[in-house]
Parts: C-alpha cells; structure tokens; sequence
C-alpha cells in the first residue's frame, strides 16, 4: 500500500458551483506535472460533502520549519535547493499552471534532503485568472501586481521565489510586520528589503543580485523563468537547469552549454603523436593487407586505356568512336578459389605474376554516346553492348589481354574469313603453340560466323589451367576470353534469390517505411510544438544536397546529348528527396536527443551554428581522428596481420572499394565527397540507435551496451574466419565508446577516418600513379586532426617559455 496525504477544500467553497468547478479543472491540471521536485496530484475526491486533493506523501520537514529551527542553511546546501526549487517551478510552469502561493510553509525536504514543491490548493491556469481570483495566496510572498489584484502571471511566482531565497540565504523574511496591516503597508510603499549579504558577510555577490532581479517591482525587469533564475546562480548551467526542469533546451543553449574542451598541452601532444604513429603504420603496412599492392601496378589506367585502344586497332577495328570509358575490377572468384585450395602461408604470392588477374583494368569504346539514362554509370557490363563497333576490352594490370568483345557490323557477304588467332594469343601473353583446340562449350553474346577453343596453362603458373574461347565474323575476332576453373557461367533467367535474402530485402523496405512515415510524424510533432532545429535540419539538408550534387558530378559519365539533362532532372529530384529525407529525419529525432542526452551534441551544435573554432570542436575533431585510425589499426591490420604473425594462412587481401578507387587523381573528389557523406550517415545512424536502445532498456550503460554488441556483430561480418571476432569485439568499442562518451561530431571524425582506408587506396609508395588521391585525402585529415590539435590547445601556447630560453 503507498500512503498518500488529503488537502481539503475549505467548506465555505464547497456549494460554490464556480470555485468547485475551477477545482476540479485545477486539479486535472495539476495532476500531469510529474517531476521529481514537485509532489505528485493523483486525484480529486469527495466524502461526505467534503471535497478533496489525494497527493503523494512526503516524508520530511516544511522548509518554513526548517529554517526556524536551524537559522539559514550553509551557502552550498542553499544552492542546492535553490536550484532543485527552481526546477521544479519550470516544470509546473512548462504545463502552463500557475503555483501562486510559493512560500517555505509550501516546500517540503524530504527525507532524502531533495526539494518537493507541495499545495497546489489554488494553483490555476495562467490563461483563467482574472480578476479579484488573481488576490488568491499568502500576501507575505506575492508579488507586487498580485496584491493589487491585477493580471498575474509567471513572473509573480518568481517573485515569490525570490523572496523564498531571500529567507533560504539569510534565515530573515524580506519583509516583516507585526500585523498584516503593516505588512500590506510596508509592501505598498515600495519599501527596499535589506541587502541579503549586510545579514551574511561571506555570501556570494552573485545570489544578492539574483534575489533583487526577481524582488524587482516591474514584471518585465525579472528573470522570465525560474530556469533563467537556477542559470544565474553561481555555478549555473542553463543546459543543466532546463534539463532538471523536464524541458528540452534550445540549439543555441546547448551551444553555450559551459562545457570546457581545450586540451592540456601533453594531451593534445600525445594525441597528435599517436595519430601520426598510427598512419606511418598503416602505410607501411599495408603492402601485407591490400589486394593492390600485392599484384603488378606500374602502369595507369592511361597508359592501359591506350594499349587497349591499340589492341582494337590490331584487331581490325580502326572506326572511329564517339564514346569511351574505363575502370578497374578485381576477380574475387579468384581469390576465393586461393583461398579455398591453398592453405600455405605463401599462396598470394602468385599474385605478383598478374596472371591470372587478381585486378584487372576494363576499356569501352561506342561510336555513339553511351546510353546512360540508367543512373549515369558505365561499367564493364552497362549499359549493354547494342550499336555496331561497340566494344569491350579487359587487360590485366601488365597490358596482357583478357577478353575482348565486340559487335559487329551487318556485313552482305557470307564468305567466312579465318582470323589470326596467334594475334589474340600474343596479346594475351600465350603461346598458341602450347595449346590444344578443343571443341569450343561456351556460346558469344555477339553473332558470330566462327567459333574456336583451346586449352593449355599459364606460363608463370601451370598448375592454373585455361580454356580460351573465341568467335569471329566475317574474318574479325568478336570475342576471346580467358577461362578459368573459377569462372562461373552467368546464370540464366531472373535471380530471385534465396528466401533468406527475400526476407532480408523485405525487412530493409520495411524498415526504411517505418523511418520514413515516423520521421514525418515526429516532424510534424515537433514543428508544430516549436521543438525542431530547423537552422540545424536546414544545414544539413543543404550539405546533403551539395555533397550529393558534387559526388554525381564526379563519379557519373557525362555526355554531350539531351540524356544528360534527362539525368541531370532524374538525379535532382533524387538529390532533393534525400536532402528532404535528412531534413525530416533531423527535425524528428534530434530534439529527443537533446533532451536526454545534450552532452553529446554540444559540439556539433556549435560546429553548426558557425564555432568551428570552438575548443571543444577541436578536442573532439582530434580525438574522433585518432579513435579512427585506430579502429582501422585494430578492425582491419591486426585482425589481418596476427593470424599470419601466429603461422595462420594469410587471409583474402583486402580490396572491398569502390570501382573508382584505383582511377588517380580523378577519384578524390568522389572518394571525399563519398566518405564524408557516409561518415555523417552513419554516425547519425550509430547516434539514433543508441537512443532508441536507451528509451527501450531505459538505462545508459544497458544502451550502450546493447549498441556495442550490435556494433560488434556487424563488424564481424567483415571478417572471413571467427579470428576475427575479439578484433570487431575491440573496434565497436572504441566506436561506440567515441559516441558515448565525445558524442556526434567525434564520432563523425572517426568514421571520415575509417573511410580513407574504404575509398583511398593506403600505401608508402608514394610515387606510385594511384598514390595521388591518397596523399590528398591524407592531407585533408591530418590537417583536420592538426586543427583540432591547434584549436583545442585554446591559446596556449605549444612550448613553455622556460622551455624556449633553455
């Protein structure tokens, strides 16, 4: 059973059909304000004509009491109440109620020394109280305009406040008489209580002026709110105090939440020093890890492109073309099959031979623009050959070829011409002489007048066995292509997939559904309440929509024909539907995170409201920096690196990039671009779920716990083999410990780090022809890690002046 304390109404308003129906519309009121310094109003009764308030019970002692019996309370414990007392005025105020008889005989301490603000017997709606109800309360502790019985309103309860702290600091009432007479006279007048410090020598300067600003005779000269009144006290935080009071701070009060974040010196030195060990190892090695620098790469994709163009020309194909492009592949079936028949510790040194190809570099040339209408990309496969003298070529990385595909011309002769075979052969880096023909097994996509195969083995490594298939007309190759054992055929009619993979698609659209209708209900919500950052939403809509715009600038195909302003529509309206789908999404739910967990915005809400040189920004751009570069260190090199060092078979190299990785120079804006944009998505999306775990579990470290497991299984799957584990096991807790203690903004410099080694190809190779975006991309982030260094030092200076006269 829970005990519960009665207020009565007084009897003589009992059969008062309007004072009763005010009651009970104040009652219902007063019962929605929950806070954990104000005492609960259940519910409203009746017995036996008597009608009555059941509120919480409060073990402890009236405030009033207190301070009769123990004179005023130490400055420490009285800041404490003060604050608590301010709180939990906010919170009634935030529910639009009105207490209007705030005094130390209505403040309860309880037994835990917490402040319980009590009796709301005639608390009111602000908007209801009009007239001579405006009189109502303990003339003692109103306000200047409530005795004279004009309009009441916020700040006559700060009044009161005011004169509450009064007596809380001095143990003195502010105004005293012996009758009420003299009181209301005393009021009237516009009498000046004394100074509160003549009565206490040692009290901070600040309370006096806090107590006269809410004792000033004008409502418009006092505090607005009581958490304005809990901020100005000494050691006040706004962000604080309007959390303490139930509300969710503003944007700009977070901003200038009084978070300190300049570094010490040795900090910040160590920090820097770390990140820069930590990138000479990752460069160094990365000749053990990545794919590329494991095979053959001394010749560009230039110098490709032009040996392809020359095997064309050898092929008979000297037509003029009116489109072309190029990129680079790898054969992970490849790889695979390595992986799968060779357990020795030395198996991927064959791919120093660069044939087979572990990367190979492809070459397309039309007569006519390609038609790109289908997302303005053009790869080895799309858009599909169609247009006579369209045609593919495939090298691997040393110029030898590997497939060649072409469409030919209606031609009106039937003459069947043999081409010269050894040609393609040579080209390939084979000798025809040591292979045998057999009957060819595999059909052309193209028309054919001939078709030939044969098998043999690689020169460099025998024990790998090819079967080349070939296919003229009219006395032109129209395909030849290299086969391996790996090389699976195409499989024929549509891939529906597994019913794994079925649900797994259905699960994702399901969920993308519910993001999207619940972000515009939150929204609107929190439009319509006036909680959305909409200069923030607004910022990041239109990054959204730059970054989008640059990244389909740079990594799509462009042609000179009316399809490009088709593409360039169709991809507008898909740059404003995710720049409008990051709007919604940041109005939705980043006022729920401001609530409940500022701290962990304060930076990104300065960076976006102009303070990048904020210390605080800077503190969290160098530690998210060096936190990323050592979740690379960890999820990527050692998990790749102690296995091997431990005598197991060294794991598939590393080459899960994009298809522009290894193009240059061409590729950094893209790869910038791409990698700041996902930085930002996904740590929004890290940011998100932890809140969500949070409300669900209800408790921080339950939350983040939960995020780390969920972090942890996702970066397993990274790994090929269950040696991996223990490492995406530390690397999701260093993440998801950067977002629970740094916060959003740390967390997005980590994860923009963790995408160098994603979309830049790492290496110490400097001089080498896709080294060039790399060292750009390398620029770009250890000059942001050398910001934050410099802007989290706060004007201090990097050496000691003792330091520099030695």
């Amino acid at each position: 059973k829970e005990s519960v304390a009665l207020k009565f109404l007084p009897e003589r308003l009992s059969h008062d059909g309007v004072s009763l129906a005010r009651f009970y519309r104040e009652v219902s009121v007063a019962r929605q304000i929950s806070h954990r310094h104000v005492c609960r109003v259940y519910d409203v009764g009746e017995f036996e004509g008597q009608h009555f308030i059941s509120m919480e019970y409060v073990r402890g002692e009236e405030l009033g009491s207190l301070i009769k019996r123990i004179g005023r309370l130490p400055q420490d414990k009285a800041l404490e109440i003060a604050r608590q007392l301010s709180a939990g005025l906010a919170a009634i105020h935030h529910n639009g109620v009105l207490h209007r008889d705030l005094k130390p005989a209505n403040i309860m301490i309880d037994e835990h020394g917490d402040v319980r603000v009590t009796d709301f017997g005639i608390a009111a709606l602000a908007e209801e109280i009009r007239g001579s109800a405006a009189t109502a309360g303990t003339p003692a502790y109103m306000a200047p305009e409530q005795l004279e019985g004009e309009s009441v309103s916020v700040r006559s309860d700060i009044y009161s406040l005011g004169l509450v702290l009064y007596e809380l600091f001095t143990g003195k009432k502010a105004f005293y008489a012996d009758t009420l007479s003299e009181l209301l006279t005393l009021r009237r007048n516009n009498t000046q209580p004394s100074s509160p410090s003549e009565f206490v020598a040692d009290l901070d300067p600040l309370i006096d002026g806090v107590i006269f600003r809410c004792l000033e005779k004008d409502p418009g000269k006092r505090p607005a709110t009581a958490l304005q009144v809990a901020a100005a006290l000494p050691g006040g935080d706004p962000l604080a105090a309007a959390l303490a009071a139930g509300e969710t701070p503003s944007p700009e009060m977070v901003a200038a939440a009084p978070k300190e974040g300049a570094l010490r010196r040795a900090v910040a030195v160590s920090l820097l020093a770390s990140l820069l060990v930590m990138t000479a190892v990752l460069c160094f090695f990365s000749k053990d890890i990545a794919l590329y620098r494991q095979v053959p790469l001394e010749k560009s994709p230039e110098v490709l492109r032009d040996r392809a163009m020359a095997i064309t020309r050898k092929l008979g194909y000297v037509e003029t073309f009116g489109d072309s492009a190029f990129g680079m592949g790898e054969d992970r079936n490849y790889l695979s099959y390595v992986s799968e028949t060779d357990s020795s510790t030395t198996r991927w040194d064959r791919l120093r031979s660069g044939q087979p190809a572990a990367i190979y570099f492809w070459y397309r040339q039309s007569p006519r623009a390609f038609d790109v209408s289908d997302g303005n990309r053009v790869n080895e496969t799309s858009p599909a050959q169609s247009v006579p003298n369209t045609m593919t070529v495939t090298l691997d990385t040393l110029g030898r070829l590997r497939s060649f595909e072409a469409v030919p011309k209606q031609q009106s002769t039937t003459t069947q011409l043999n081409p010269d075979w050894s040609l393609l052969f040579a080209e390939s880096g084979l000798d025809l002489s040591q292979f045998q023909q057999v009957p060819p097994a595999s059909l052309p996509r193209q028309a054919y007048d001939l078709r030939a195969a044969w098998e043999g083995s690689y020169p460099n490594q025998p024990e790998f066995k090819v079967r080349v298939e070939a296919a003229a007309f009219a006395g032109r190759p129209v395909s030849f292509e290299l086969i391996d054992a790996w090389d699976r055929p195409p499989a024929e009619g549509a891939a529906i997939g597994s019913i794994r993979q079925r649900m797994l698609v259905v699960l994702l659209l399901t969920v993308f559904i519910m993001v999207m209708a619940g972000a515009a209900v939150l929204a609107w919500r929190n439009l319509r309440l006036g909680k959305g950052d909409r200069k923030g939403a607004t910022r990041l809509a239109i990054f959204v929509l730059v970054a989008s715009f640059v990244n389909w600038l740079f990594s799509s195909h462009h042609v000179m024909e009316i399809a490009e302003a088709q593409n360039l529509i169709s991809n507008m309206q898909r740059i404003v539907f995710w720049a409008c789908f990051y709007w919604a999404v940041y109005i939705a739910f980043e006022p729920f995170v401001r609530r409940r967990w500022p701290g962990r915005i304060i930076s990104w809400t300065r960076l976006l409201a102009g303070g990048w040189r904020d210390p605080l920004v800077g503190r969290d751009l160098l530690i998210g920096t060096v936190l990323g570069s050592a979740i690379v260190v960890v999820n990527f090199y050692l998990a790749a690196l102690v296995p091997t060092w431990l005598g197991h078979p060294p794991r598939i190299p590393w080459f899960d990039h994009p298809p522009t990785q290894l193009l240059g120079i061409r590729s950094f804006v893209g790869g910038l671009v791409s990698g700041l944009f996902g930085s930002l998505t996904q740590s929004f999306i890290l940011l998100f779920l932890l809140f969500i775990l949070r409300i669900v579990l209800r408790k921080d470290w339950l939350a983040g716990l939960a995020a780390w497991l969920l972090a942890a299984f996702a970066l397993s799957l990274t790994h090929q083999s269950a040696i991996g584990i223990p490492f995406a096991i530390t690397a999701s807790f260093l993440l998801i410990g950067c977002l629970y203690r740094f916060g959003l903004l740390a967390t997005i410099a980590a994860t923009f780090f963790l995408h160098l080694i994603i979309f830049f190809p790492i290496t110490s190779e400097f001089t080498a022809w896709y080294a060039g975006d790399f060292v750009l991309a390398l620029i770009v982030v250890l000059g942001l890690a050398v910001f934050g260094f410099y802007t989290s030092l706060a004007g201090q200076p990097l050496f000691k002046g003792d330091m520099l006269e030695e």
